[in-house]
């Protein structure tokens, strides 16, 4: 299930790596004319520690509109992935901005794991680091089970038998999902058009009581009834999270069906209420919602009530007519926004309102005044010395006087969380899970974290030469050091040439000031190495050492 918003597969997310040790490849080449910005530095990884190691045969296309402006950091389009890296950067003759965005798609297949579809979209030169989590099918994360499944409609992407899948019964989940899709159903994405031909069918249900599975309010748009027409914003505590991705061979992405699919779970045994904390039993009423990550509409798709299906376990059911990511919660933990200070009044009226939108004929629904909420919206930005820490990934926990919290990963310096919960501490780690600050005492939502000066920020230095007569173009190097501890590199960041000599710059706050480190540096398909170099004991490291052949000419 990808893309719940650091909550419950972050299948992209703006984070570090640990890339296996390589060895030295000597690879001659001759560079064209360097990628100057919007480089593009891909990850990745198992989506859990016991999935193994990735295979070394991940095979790469890029797709989708903008395909063509995409190209590897040395300027061709020779997509490979090295050490579980992919680089990847804007044509040299177009500048992406937020009204000429580029859009195009990382599409990875590995033997083994599920066929792995990442939008990118980038809106300005600035340098972007992804993460893209691999899932094996048979090892997925605990409280996860999937299912990949092919199947074949006609050209004008219309079924022509019924179409039935359902995730397997796991030991981490014994409850399974299951998608029906009826025949004569034609299947369209989002502008459309026909999905026609083979196509690739994901399902992936979530256990909450085993991953967390939340709804990103943040990310929310829109909120709109199963007629799509705007309601009261509200949120549930999800007790099954279910995802459904098609596609065909030509990456088009199903998002619309000419009729109604069946999208059903079985309930988890021992699932309870979590407003109740009473086992779930046949007869309670469930919301199925819906959030688009591509839109960012959350949808209510309506009430359904619980049953018991053939095999004896409590089963809830409804049908809809697009695909996204689909949420099963009590009725009774839905939570309706209501505005700050309500009057009595204004509260009456809210609730009349939400049990209007969400009732039906069929399966009325009862709004308490204990399904109210205030929502928040809390924004995070940062001060004192953010500047020593350049693009480097912050882990960011938002703790709560429930004593639960939010955790995330991310580069960006600017962030917001909406909930109902009462902030408590926001913690603030490097990538090493070392913590930097922490912040309390909140009188408002509009919150500046001042950062403090790291005692280990260090501007490291290369100044690099080619043999006599020879000149280089090498620039935006990706820089690396081996981690304490560990037999792996950290990612560091990337360098850039500095004037007309050799001399690349970077700074880092992750290295320890006198610490012994080896060092790698990655151009394209070359990496060389600097071994055993002790960083000084002053914020300035230099690096003296000659380029390999292969960049210079």
């Amino acid at each position: 299930m990808k893309k719940y918003i650091y909550i419950l597969l972050a299948t992209i997310s703006i984070a570090f790596w640990y890339a296996c040790t390589p060895p030295l490849e000597g690879v001659t080449l001759k560079l064209p004319e360097s990628v100057k910005t919007s480089n593009i530095i891909v990850q990745f990884k198992p989506d859990n520690a016991t999935a193994g190691d990735l295979p070394a045969n991940i095979s790469i296309k890029i797709a989708g509109k903008d395909s063509a402006k995409v190209v590897n950091i040395v300027g061709i389009k020779d997509f490979k992935v090295k050490q579980n890296v992919l680089a990847l950067a804007a044509s040299p003759d177009v500048t992406p901005s937020t009204n000429n965005p580029i859009n195009f798609i990382v599409v990875a297949q590995a033997d083994g794991y599920l066929k792995s579809t990442t939008p990118v979209t980038l809106t300005s030169t600035k340098d972007l680091n992804l993460v893209i989590e691999l899932i094996k099918i048979s090892a997925p994360s605990t409280g996860i089970s999937v299912v990949q499944q092919p199947a074949t409609v006609s050209s004008a992407g219309t079924t022509s038998a019924a179409i039935t899948v359902s995730t397997p019964s796991t030991n981490t989940v014994p409850s399974q999902a299951t998608v029906v899709i009826p025949a004569g159903v034609s299947v369209k994405d989002g502008a459309g058009s026909p999905v026609g031909g083979a196509l690739n069918i994901v399902v992936t249900k979530a256990d909450a009581a085993k991953t967390d599975v939340q709804i990103p309010l943040s990310e929310i748009s829109k909120t709109v009834n199963d007629n799509n027409q705007p309601i009261q914003d509200f949120s549930v505590t999800p007790i099954v999270g279910v995802e459904v991705e098609i596609t065909n061979d030509q990456n088009q992405k199903v998002k619309s069906f000419s009729g109604e699919i069946t999208i059903k779970t079985e309930i988890p045994v021992g699932a309870v209420d979590p407003s109740t904390n009473q086992p779930l039993k046949v007869g309670d009423q469930m919301a199925i919602t819906s959030f688009d990550e591509d839109t960012k509409v959350f949808k209510y798709e309506g009430p359904a009530n619980i049953t018991t299906n053939a095999a004896g376990k409590l089963e809830v059911s409804g049908t809809v007519n697009h695909l996204t990511q689909f949420f099963f919660a009590s009725m009774k933990s839905l939570k309706v926004e209501v505005p700050n200070n309500a009057t009595p009044e204004q509260i009456k009226a809210v609730i009349v309102k939400a049990a209007q939108d969400l009732s039906t004929p069929e399966n009325p629904v009862t709004i308490t005044k204990e399904q109210l909420a205030v929502f928040k919206t809390y924004s995070l930005s940062f001060g004192g010395s953010i500047g020593q820490y350049a693009d480097e990934v912050f882990n960011i926990s938002f703790e709560f006087t429930d004593n639960t919290n939010t955790d995330f990963s991310t580069s960006d310096r600017t962030n917001s969380l909406t909930t109902d919960k009462t902030l408590k501490n926001i913690v603030i780690r490097n990538v090493l899970g070392a913590v930097i600050t922490t912040a309390t005492n909140f009188t408002d939502t509009n919150i500046t974290v001042d950062i403090p000066a790291s005692p280990n920020f260090v501007n490291f230095i290369a100044n690099l030469s080619c043999p006599a007569g020879q000149t280089t173009n090498a620039d935006n190097i990706q820089v690396y050091s081996s981690a304490p501890g560990k037999e792996a590199y950290l990612y560091l960041g990337k360098a850039r040439r500095d004037g007309d000599g050799i001399t690349i710059k970077g700074t880092t706050t992750l290295l320890q000031r006198k610490g012994t480190y080896d060092f790698k540096f990655v151009v394209g398909s070359t990496n060389f190495y600097y071994k055993n170099k002790t960083v000084s004991s002053g914020a300035d490291f230099t690096i003296t050492s000659t380029m390999p052949d292969a960049l210079c000419f």
